[in-house]
């Protein structure tokens, strides 16, 4: 018996120990892979001494001798606190995912190979100016000496058996691409959607569901268009319900568009005379954020002394959107026209494709993907004259994409000059020579002038190119060139003073026939920003904050008025006794996207439960179809025809689940209280419950024990998607930031992670709950705790 005893002792001793070893190996791993915030570092490809500062919320300041050491430097610490989510955007774009997640991502890099992205960066990269080109060799030096000076790879790549490989210049033209995927269509859904719906149910209800206007319309110069009227015949619905299809998680999704608020007044009405800038970026809510904050110094060309503040991009150079003293500077998507879905006309063994000038073969190319733990594997991908084959259309019609992304002017690093403007007329100069995704720029200067451009390359098309797939065979249709800096649209300092976008439509006429419409946003967030900007006429910063956290559901206000008074009606309380606790609830309540509130949430679920039953039609026949076919691509715009239906509930639009229109809004409102109160009183089901935060790590859930040090706390969030406060529990605003150029001091700035993408940082997470409340949070960087110095050897 003693015998046992020792062996097991002995057995016990023993797998402690090697526990104890594989634990501290671990340990060590990890904690190799912190960066360097102290000390002194030699680095190549330095001028001088170059100093990096953090303060206590590794906010980071770099003081260097000119724009290339400042490169360097900004390499450096991308590297070394965010490699792997660069990592993660250059092999998004290059279809390159499977070489380190193996097959689960093998659909997405044959998809994506069509755009043959790592191909297109390398050209780009060959025409860069030598400036340029400079500017990147130097960022590029930095990011592989920063991860070089790491005394173990990222911690991600442990967790995956793969060692990082070092940064390329083409990389950061793929990391640009990846916003290009991001923020624009890829694959033509949205024009492949349209032109079913137009082949399929005709034109007066294709004009029904692609409306030109709404009543949410807040276009700066005030320009309106109509509603289409609703068509004499319905759409056959032959299915049973969508509410009995589709999960409470799909019903209740309502996405968002990757998109961003901005809004700006003059100096005429803020109270240092400067203007005053306010910039919510939209995007999907990661560990670590997309963005990485920085503060630049440096000499220009001209030895005039530049300090810039704001957001930078780990994996490309330059400061996204900021301030530089004279200037403040930010985006929304444009959501322009910037793309074209091209019907191939083939001959009868689809080899060749007509064009204007014949019959011409496809340009074939070979794409060899690399898969972690298994074979290459090669596919095979076409060209045209205008642009990749990308799929096949509902009837088998080959299809090519025509995108400005596939152009050589769709990346270059013009936007680094914004960093030197002085003023808005010289950020339009810039806005208009930029290869970036387009965007809608709003600029706010010094002397207190504001401005709304276009900044990135708008394409001159000719011919029935729009909404709707065509085929260029005839030379009719087609893009001649890209719009000349002297006709970009542009409007500056309006008579108003005031200047807001929010991914709607921002002009119309002129300037509107040079952009297109590629999908804009209902106009409900820009109309309620434009309202509470004409609420006032004096502005300082902290107001400009409040039309940021402002998630009164205006919106949803006729939607709650209709529940009230055309469907809780006397006869249907009498018939459903239960539903007064739901009256009680939404009478005499202003409608706020609280975390408390129950009556949001019911308005918010019954007009989307409303939605479901009445486009199922819709969807069914878009559906069978195939996947690329849904009304997602177009869900913003139906608000306009949905709302017509249920105000003038015309016959051939009742579903046939439904006996009345009254009892398909009381099927929809059963649905709701049902999915609310599954295992809970209706008292208790908040909006908050269902709006809560998961801002996580890529890696968590494929490793969930780590979640727990990785993602963001889950915490009930107020706001929602059609209001200023843009929130749900995977997106929102990855940056919220409010400055007057000359008065950085007062400027505020909230990010929803921080700095580090590293657990055990001193700094990790900092900033979130800034950013869950709301409360103020300094623009500039605070007090240094942190130095760095780089010296060339």
């Amino acid at each position: 018996m003693k015998k046992y005893k020792k062996i097991l002792l002995g057995s016990t001793l023993v797998l402690f120990f090697v526990f104890a070893t594989g634990f501290t190996w671990l340990y060590s791993q990890i904690e190799s892979a912190l960066p360097t915030l102290d000390g002194k570092a030699d680095i190549f490809g330095l001028s001088g001494t170059t100093v990096i500062e953090r303060d206590e919320n590794g906010i980071a300041t770099i003081k260097a001798e000119n724009r290339n050491d400042a490169a360097v430097a900004l390499g450096f610490i991308h590297a070394q606190e965010r490699f792997f989510q660069m990592d993660l955007l250059r092999r998004n774009s290059a279809g390159e995912l499977s070489s380190l997640f193996g097959p689960a991502a093998l659909k997405h890099d044959k998809k994506i190979r069509r755009h043959r992205f790592r191909d297109r960066a390398r050209e780009i990269i060959k025409n860069l100016p030598s400036q340029q080109l400079a500017l990147l060799k130097a960022y590029t030096r930095g990011v592989n000496q920063g991860l070089e000076l790491l005394k173990g790879a990222p911690f991600e790549y442990l967790l995956l058996r793969q060692a990082p490989v070092l940064w390329q210049e083409e990389d950061t033209v793929l990391t640009i691409f990846s916003m290009y995927i991001d923020l624009q269509f890829e694959y033509g859904e949205r024009e492949l959607t349209l032109g079913l719906i137009k082949s399929s149910f005709g034109e007066e209800m294709y004009q029904f569901l692609n409306p030109k206007g709404s009543r949410w319309d807040a276009a700066i110069d005030n320009s309106r268009y109509h509603e289409s009227p609703i068509p004499a015949h319905g759409w056959t619905n032959n299915g049973t319900a969508a509410l009995s299809g589709k999960t409470q998680a799909q019903t209740y999704q309502d996405q968002a568009l990757p998109g961003s608020n901005n809004w700006a007044v003059s100096g005429k009405l803020s109270e240092n005379g400067s203007a005053i800038l306010a910039n919510d970026m939209h995007l999907n809510l990661r560990v670590p954020n997309t963005w990485y904050r920085a503060s630049l110094e440096y000499k220009s060309h001209e030895h005039e002394a530049v300090k810039v503040t704001g957001v930078s991009l780990p994996g490309t150079p330059s400061i996204i959107a900021g301030s530089n003293g004279d200037i403040a500077w930010g985006f929304t998507n444009s959501y322009g026209d910037w793309s074209d879905v091209i019907l191939l006309e083939t001959n009868e063994d689809n080899s060749q494709y007509l064009t204007p000038d014949g019959y011409r073969p496809f340009t074939s190319y070979k794409q060899v993907i690399a898969v972690k733990d298994q074979k290459s594997v090669a596919i095979e991908v076409k060209d045209t004259i205008w642009g990749p084959v990308i799929d096949e259309d509902y009837q088998g019609k080959m299809i090519a994409y025509r995108w400005v992304a596939h152009d050589l002017n769709a990346v270059n690093l013009n936007i680094t000059e914004l960093e030197q403007a002085k003023d808005t007329d010289q950020a339009f100069a810039v806005a208009a020579i930029s290869g970036m995704p387009a965007q809608n720029l709003v600029v706010a200067d010094k002397a207190g002038d504001i401005g709304w451009t276009i900044m990135g390359p708008i394409p001159v098309k000719h011919g029935a190119v729009g909404d709707l797939p065509a085929s260029w065979a005839s030379g009719e249709n087609s893009w001649s060139s890209y719009l000349t800096p002297a006709l970009y649209p542009k409007v500056k300092t309006p008579k108003s003073n005031r200047l807001w976008t929010a991914n709607s439509r921002v002009v119309g006429g002129e300037m509107l026939d040079k952009i297109g419409n590629g999908g804009y946003a209902l106009g409900a967030r820009a109309s309620q920003i434009r309202d509470n900007l004409r609420n006032k006429s004096r502005f300082n910063e902290q107001d400009l904050l409040n039309i940021a956290l402002d998630h009164r559901a205006k919106f949803l206000d006729r939607w709650q008025d209709f529940l009230l008074n055309r469907v809780l009606t006397p006869e249907t309380l009498a018939e459903h006794n239960e539903w007064q606790e739901i009256k009680a609830l939404l009478d005499n309540k202003v409608l706020k996207a609280t975390t408390d509130s129950v009556a949001y949430r019911l308005v918010r679920n019954f007009r989307l439960n409303v939605k479901s039953l009445l486009f199922e039609g819709v969807d069914s026949r878009l559906e069978a179809a195939g996947k690329t076919y849904t009304t997602q691509v177009i869900r913003h715009q139906l608000e306009t025809p949905l709302w017509q239906l249920i105000s003038e509930q015309p016959k051939q639009f009742l579903p046939p689940s439904a006996t009345s229109w009254h009892n398909l809004f009381e099927q929809a409102l059963a649905a709701t209280v049902r999915d609310m109160t599954a295992d809970q009183d209706l008292e208790d089901a908040t909006w908050g419950q269902h709006n809560t935060a998961q801002i996580r790590h890529p890696l968590s859930r494929a490793v969930p024990f780590i979640g727990r040090w990785l993602d963001m706390p889950a915490t009930e969030l107020a706001g929602d998607k059609y209001m200023p406060h843009v929130q749900n529990n995977t997106f929102g605003a990855s940056e919220r930031m409010v400055v007057a150029p000359g008065f950085e001091h007062q400027g505020i700035f909230h990010m929803p992670t921080s700095q580090s993408g590293h657990p055990w940082s001193p700094y990790y997470g900092k900033g979130h709950e800034d950013w869950v409340q709301g409360k103020v949070s300094p623009f500039l960087p605070g007090e240094t705790k942190y130095t760095l110095i780089l010296s060339n050897y």
